[in-house]
């Protein structure tokens, strides 16, 4: 199992520094890339519709959970208009690439809706300028797509624009962190007891910085690890950073919840309800 990890954090790496193409044969990890939810029922897919030759009315942006499917929770969309047009003509003309991906977790999932149905795809943008993004159809997540240097920084441009509010936070379940106010704790408990019976789950938390910012931090249980994210790309006043880790322990002491046993040995304070009174 670990060097299952190992080998999604390191694909991961060189998407990041520009270099990720294709690696070896065999698509995405199998535990990352199954389309399912966490009870373990298998997901309906999405039909697509012809792609290239479709009108769009919106582009919708979700941060992606796990490959073969799109994550519920939406981050923000894109309606008719300019910004629209952008990302249709940023995926039209990606190039595909030849053999089968081998890559860690997506970053975004993008719906593409039209009045015949919708086009959804996982998404990487990389932290920085100077990197070529990619993306593959949710239904198809072992042929990549890959964007020019300048798309991808329109892309992450945008996506970063969007004003994602506590109010909307709240309404997509996550548990949010408003200046040591928390909301939505019944869910945290709901996933500690998953986590000691080793019942696969997941949940999401949403700190809000003084300007207002959110930092999103996901913690999906697949009965044996916890693969925690963290993901400050939408503060804009911090140096932007996206971070997995996979952890074999989530340890109390009072309120105060740690994951230990990481990559690395590290560990991370995950919520503190203490700190929040």
């Amino acid at each position: 199992m670990n060097r299952r990890y190992w080998t999604a954090a390191l694909a991961a790496l060189l998407l990041l520094t520009g270099c990720g193409a294709s690696g070896p044969a065999g698509g995405p990890m199998p535990s990352t890339q199954e389309n399912r939810d966490p009870s373990g029922e298998r997901k309906p897919e999405v039909a697509l519709v012809q792609w290239q030759d479709a009108k769009f009315l919106k582009a919708v942006v979700s941060r992606s959970q796990r490959f073969g499917s799109v994550h519920s929770a939406e981050l923000g969309a894109f309606p008719e208009g300019e910004e629209l047009e952008t990302f249709v003509k940023a995926f039209r003309a990606a190039k595909k690439m030849e053999g089968q991906l081998d890559i860690a977790k997506p970053e975004y999932d993008v719906s593409f809706v039209g009045e015949d149905g919708q086009a959804d795809f996982h998404l990487w943008l990389g932290r920085t300028t100077g990197t070529k993004g990619l993306y593959t159809y949710v239904a198809d997540t072992g042929t990549g797509y890959t964007l020019s240097e300048e798309d991808t920084n329109r892309l992450r441009d945008l996506i970063r624009s969007l004003d994602y509010t506590p109010d909307q936070a709240v309404a997509n379940g996550e548990i949010v962190n408003l200046y040591g106010r928390l909301t939505h704790l019944d869910k945290w408990e709901a996933f500690v007891e998953q986590v000691n019976e080793g019942i696969p789950g997941e949940v999401h938390l949403v700190d809000y910085t003084i300007e207002g910012d959110p930092i999103f931090r996901d913690l999906l249980f697949d009965g044996q690890a916890i693969q925690y994210t963290y993901d400050n790309s939408m503060d804009g006043f911090g140096t932007p950073e996206r971070r997995i880790s996979f952890c074999k322990s989530l340890e109390q002491d009072g309120e105060r919840y740690t994951l230990s046993k990481c990559d690395g040995d590290e560990s991370w304070v995950v919520l503190d309800a203490q700190a929040g009174d």
